[in-house]
C-alpha cells in the first residue's frame, strides 16, 4: 500500500482495524506484531503503530514485551470468567434502568436486528448483532457512563465470544434467548427480563470456557 493522504491513519483508527485482526482470529494469541510490517501494510510509520499497540494493551489485547516487541495476549478462561461476572453486574444495572424507558421506537430498533441476526451469514455479522441487541435495549436508561463502561468491556469480551459463535448450534440458543428477553422488556416484566439476561450471560460464559479449552487442546 502506497503512503498518501487518505491511506495514513491515526493510531485510534490503526489500533480499532489491528483490534478487530485479533478479534476475528487471524492473528492468534502469541503472534508477534512486527511494527515494520504493518507500518508497510497501512502506509504509515512507526509512530502510529506504537500508540497503536499501546492503546491495544491498555485494553488487553497486546502484550508489549520490553526488548522483544509486541505480541498478541493470551486468553485465559480466568478472564472470560471475570469478563462473564462483569458483564452480569453492569448489564443487569442497565437493564434495570433502561426497561421503565423503553418504548416503541426502541422495540422496533431491537426487533429489526432480530431480523437481521435471523438470517446473518457468518461469525462476524452475529458477533455485531449481539452487541447490537444488548446495546440497543440499555440505551434506553439513559446511563452514558454506564454505556461507555459497557461498550470497552465489549470489545474485550468479544474476542471470546467469537469462540462461542463459531458453534453454530449455539447461534439458535442465542437468538432464542434474545426473543424471550425482548418481549420481557417489551410486557415491562423486569423480573423475568433480569433473570432471562442473566441465564444467557452465564450460560455463553459456560460454552466459552468450554470453547477455549477446546482451543486449548487442539
Amino acid at each position: 500500500m502506497k503512503k498518501s493522504a487518505e491511506s495514513k491513519l491515526s493510531s485510534v483508527s490503526l489500533a480499532d482495524q489491528l483490534r478487530e485482526r485479533i478479534a476475528d482470529g487471524r492473528w492468534a494469541p502469541g503472534t508477534q506484531l512486527r511494527q515494520d510490517s504493518i507500518a508497510k501494510e497501512f502506509g504509515t510509520s512507526h509512530i502510529p503503530v506504537r500508540e497503536a499497540f499501546v492503546q491495544l494493551q491498555a485494553s488487553g489485547f497486546v502484550t508489549i514485551v520490553p526488548n522483544r516487541g509486541a505480541f498478541v495476549s493470551a486468553m485465559t478462561t480466568f478472564e472470560a470468567s471475570e469478563l462473564t461476572e462483569m458483564r452480569v453486574a453492569l448489564e443487569l444495572l442497565a437493564l434495570d434502568a433502561a426497561i421503565d424507558a423503553f418504548g416503541p421506537r426502541d422495540e422496533a430498533a431491537v426487533r429489526e436486528i432480530l431480523r437481521n441476526d435471523e438470517t446473518a451469514p457468518d461469525v462476524d455479522a452475529w458477533s455485531v448483532d449481539n452487541w447490537a441487541f444488548h446495546r440497543t435495549i440499555y440505551q434506553a436508561s439513559g446511563r452514558r457512563y454506564l454505556m461507555e463502561t459497557l461498550e470497552a468491556i465489549w470489545r474485550k469480551t468479544d474476542r471470546y465470544l467469537r469462540l462461542v459463535w463459531q458453534l453454530e448450534r449455539y447461534q439458535d440458543v442465542s437468538f432464542s434467548e434474545h426473543v424471550e428477553i425482548l418481549e420481557a422488556v417489551v410486557a415491562r416484566d423486569r423480573r423475568t427480563a433480569k433473570r432471562l439476561t442473566k441465564a444467557h450471560i452465564l450460560a455463553a460464559g459456560d460454552v466459552m470456557q468450554v470453547a477455549l479449552r477446546e482451543a486449548r487442546a487442539m
